[in-house]
């Protein structure tokens, strides 16, 4: 299956959310441990939303995050969960069918695509999470990287 990539002027994005750090190696375990948290009796209002993570300040090292799920509302059963923002801007995306795992696939064409056409990006980046499938194939993931934009 090709990867087809489009820049598009992304509207900003609001729910709740935990606030983390995370190194690279330890990035897993962090965004498992974080939407535990977020998902324990009473830390969300009730609701439906889909789960995000925005990645934000990201070094060699590691990045800050904000693990979430938009259109929800924090339930007040854990301080750290807040209101979130996720911004908006102009991006360019490209959905990811399948395994979390192979996601860095789709994150390879999006770079590629960056350097094809000499964009500039900036240090942030946002993972929205599809609705959950038992077939992988079926599991949809949309990535964006946040682009910086001239004037």
């Amino acid at each position: 299956m090709s990867v087809q990539t489009s820049i598009v002027d992304l509207e900003p994005l609001f729910g709740a959310g935990i606030e983390a750090y995370s190194t690279w190696p330890d990035l897993t375990a962090t965004i498992r441990s974080t939407f535990d948290r977020l998902y324990k009796p009473g830390a969300l209002a009730p609701g439906h939303g889909h789960n995000f993570i925005l990645y934000s300040d990201e070094t060699k090292e590691g990045g800050n995050l904000l693990v979430g799920v938009l259109d929800r509302q924090p339930g007040g059963a854990d301080p750290d969960v807040k209101a979130a923002h996720v911004p908006g801007g102009r991006v360019i995306t490209a959905t990811h069918w399948g395994d979390y795992a192979q996601m860095r696939t789709t994150y390879d064409v999006l770079h590629a695509e960056v350097k094809a056409k000499g964009l500039k990006r900036i240090w942030k980046s946002l993972e929205v999470y599809g609705d959950w499938n038992d077939d992988p194939a079926k599991v949809r993931t949309d990535l964006y990287l946040y682009l910086a934009v001239g004037i």
